[in-house]
């Protein structure tokens, strides 16, 4: 299975390729989280956020339980926070989608991986306001959001 939109229509998609997809989802975002943490400044932290709770429909359909994600939270000075937080995996257009919400602020972002199914991660940025405007995930995106 190549995309979403190949899991959400196939008639071959059982429960043993839900629970690999959220796997691959919780792997991915781990990946994510220390690439993102790798390129803070000092005096930037980055720290476990409160998980969000994953039950997506296709989880319900084949009776795979919930699960818990893990979210980032950078701290800098003066209590600064943005948080990176899974939305969902089952995107159609993308690989899942990360919700980046900075404090104190109107500066909203998403992440999409753009990358077909278990395939190496494309990370891809755009303000929640303009998402058709995505760029790459680097280190000059992270440092834009942390301004």
């Amino acid at each position: 299975m190549g995309t979403v939109l190949d899991d959400v229509t196939s008639e071959s998609i059982d429960e043993q390729h839900v629970r690999r997809r959220v796997d691959d989802w919780e792997k991915r975002l781990n990946g994510l989280y220390a690439m993102i943490g790798g390129w803070l400044p000092d005096e930037w932290e980055a720290r476990d956020g409160e998980p969000v709770t994953m039950h997506a429909e296709l989880m319900r359909k084949f009776n795979v339980g919930s699960r818990r994600m893990p979210t980032l939270e950078l701290v800098g000075k003066g209590n600064a926070c943005v948080r990176f937080a899974p939305r969902g995996l089952w995107i159609i257009g993308s690989n899942g989608w990360v919700d980046v919400n900075r404090e104190r602020g109107a500066h909203r972002y998403l992440i999409v991986d753009k990358a077909e199914n278990f395939e190496e991660p494309e990370w891809q940025a755009a303000p929640a306001n303009r998402r058709c405007d995505r760029e790459p995930v680097t280190r000059d995106w992270l440092m834009r959001v942390l301004r």
